[in-house]
């Protein structure tokens, strides 16, 4: 059994940065550790380049209880600091910069971690990397792995190099890390790790408290980058450029938001992306927002969320994701609530803004036990439109035990009562005259299944329907599942579906409807080499009040009851070929069994029994 005292030392050993410390390596100026546990780094201590303010550290690490803070004159525009030591960098207390609108750079080749005490207090943007270098314009680089490669000049950071094929990683657990409104926040690195623990969350906590880790750039944007190998990555006004290969982003018990009066910016680029339990969040009120920008090889939603929301004025932000290989959402939140991808607007006044566009390209889309992607207005905006591109497979299957009643699939967000529907959905909710039209639905793809009670639909309350389009190559397959345009109210006209050129389209218990109320009903046009539906399928376009709409399938029907073979109903008789049961054989005719004694005894107990004649019949 280890000593208290043992046991002591280790969990001290682990919870301390290895190196509590921030010393100067001697390459821009003086040397040595700096006195804590209030770090105060001026520009004494760096060298000045225009507006570039340059520090070099052999260590920095910062606990729980430490500060370090920048300061430099006021035309100062850049604080770029590296770390060139070979260690790694543990920061769990305070980065503060006192430079107005400066934006910080901080350079560890060799890792960084952020811990649940980490924070910061800066006046512009703060980027963490752990490149080996920053290029600066075109002919300057501030090198931290090989200082003397530097070459310091007055031009911008205008990307991040990486030499090696095993960037180190940069690790969050339960931060907070936030940059002042309008600003940005950059992780840059080999492996991102964000994980936050549901067990520490603070009960006084009121901003999102429902994540320990978070991520914010009021209005402002955040860029988070994996590298896997040697090259750069360039960040631009539209995104982030990468010339190298993708590495892995894992985000655990997460939010990281740009909302504000208006949504910012998240741009993010790597290999493989998993999103477990938490959100990537853009809303607004009366200013435009931006967009998330993802682009990777392969997403993961995990009970979580990607979603834009305008609440005022301001246009809703556009969600971008751009898959190489497979997209899965699926399972639910620590809350309960299904994964999705979702755009709205909930502005009630007439000039609402309009929810933004979804766009979500794949070689495989699968959305899993309730998982959606949809658009909501609940007021006089628009709702967004839906732009599915799955070049492979698209997959949408919910929970066989779910109630599949009528009312319990026109909801598009997570909201709605009944979470084991998945599918695609376009809403509009208002009840009012001037109600938002629903958004639309485009779907191109090899083949689409959709099972299990999913759903595939633009309904409204008060307003015209939203249409729903397909084009498909190869199958188009529904499985006690649905594509629905509906007016519920109203006389605006129902939404059009519009199903396209597959070689098969084959309904199990699937419905095409386009219903509206007093309005005409939506039209349903279908093209397709084979059509094979089930008895217990159907397509209807219809209106309570006014006229119907169009049924239009073009291809050749196959009803699969015609392929039902009835038998013919007399019954053979087959009783002479089967044999007499034992008991029921006539005693005379039984067979018999006759045991008979051999002559002559043995010699001996172990002897054999000697042959010879028996007596007897």
């Amino acid at each position: 059994m280890k000593s208290p005292l043992l046991l002591t030392i280790t969990l001290l050993t682990i919870s301390l940065p290895i190196n509590a410390e921030v010393t100067l390596d001697g390459t821009l100026g003086s040397s040595g550790a700096l006195p804590g546990p209030d770090y105060l780094i001026g520009a004494d201590l760096g060298q000045q380049h225009g507006g570039n303010l340059f520090h070099s550290f052999q260590d920095f690490n910062l606990r729980s209880f430490e500060s370090a803070t920048f300061s430099g004159p006021s035309h100062i525009q850049n604080v770029i600091s590296r770390v060139t030591g070979g260690n790694p960098s543990q920061i769990d207390g305070l980065i503060r910069s006192t430079i107005p609108n400066a934006d910080m750079y901080f350079l560890n080749p060799y890792g960084i971690m952020f811990g649940e005490n980490a924070q910061l207090d800066v006046q512009g943007g703060f980027h963490a990397s752990t490149a080996d270098y920053l290029r600066l314009g075109e002919g300057g680089q501030f090198d931290a792995r090989y200082p003397n490669d530097s070459l310091l000049t007055i031009a911008p950071v205008e990307a991040f190099g990486f030499l090696t094929d095993t960037p180190a990683p940069i690790k969050i657990e339960n931060s907070k890390l936030y940059v002042p409104n309008n600003q940005t926040l950059s992780l840059i690195g080999g492996e991102l790790v964000m994980n936050g623990d549901l067990s520490s969350n603070n009960e006084l906590e009121t901003f999102h408290p429902e994540y320990p880790l978070k991520l914010f750039a009021e209005f402002g944007r955040i860029n988070l980058a994996s590298i896997d190998s040697s090259g750069e990555v360039i960040p631009n006004e539209t995104g982030l450029v990468i010339n190298a290969k993708g590495g892995k982003i894992t985000t655990h018990n997460a939010w990281i938001g740009v909302s504000g009066n208006g949504a910012g910016n998240i741009f993010i680029r790597g290999g493989d992306f998993k999103l477990l339990n938490s959100e990537l969040e853009g809303d607004s009120l009366d200013e435009d927002s931006g967009i998330i920008d993802v682009q990777v090889d392969n997403l993961i939603l995990q009970g979580s969320e990607i979603s834009t929301d305008t609440h005022g004025i301001g246009q809703g932000g556009k969600i971008l994701l751009k898959v190489a290989n497979n997209f899965v959402a699926s399972g639910v939140s620590a809350t309960g609530y299904p994964s999705f991808v979702f755009s709205g607007t909930e502005g009630l006044l007439d000039n609402a803004g309009d929810a933004g566009q979804i766009e979500i390209e794949a070689r495989q889309i699968k959305l899993l036990e309730g998982a959606r992607i949809g658009s909501l207005t609940i007021g006089a905006g628009k709702g967004g439109y839906i732009n599915i591109k799955a070049f492979d497979n698209l997959t949408i299957s919910g929970k066989p035990e779910v109630n599949f009643g009528y009312n319990q699939i026109d909801s598009s967000t997570s909201n709605d009562l009944n979470f084991g529907i998945s599918g695609l959905f376009a809403n509009s909710k208002s009840k009012e005259h001037n109600a938002g039209h629903a958004g639309e639905i485009s779907i191109q793809t090899k083949t689409l299944n959709l099972t299990e009670h999913s759903v595939i639909t633009s309904s409204t309350v008060n307003s015209g329907g939203g249409h729903i389009e397909i084009t498909a190559s190869n199958l188009i397959y529904l499985q006690n599942a649905r594509m629905t345009t509906a007016v519920k109210s109203g006389t605006g006209s129902g939404g059009d579906i519009t199903v396209g050129t597959p070689s098969f389209i084959v309904l199990n218990n699937g419905r095409f409807i386009a219903r509206a109320d007093a309005g005409h009903g939506g039209n349903i046009h279908i093209q397709s080499d084979q059509f094979i539906k089930s008895s217990d399928s159907v397509i209807n376009a219809s209106s309570r009040l006014g006229l119907d709409g169009e049924v239009k399938i073009d291809s050749p029907v196959m009803d699969m009851n015609g392929f039902l073979v009835v038998l013919p109903g007399g019954l053979l008789d087959a009783s002479h070929l089967m044999k007499t049961p034992c008991n029921q054989r006539d005693v005379e005719n039984l067979s018999h069994f006759f045991v008979k004694p051999s002559e002559g005894a043995r010699n001996s107990p172990e002897d054999l029994l000697p042959g010879g004649a028996l007596l007897g019949n």
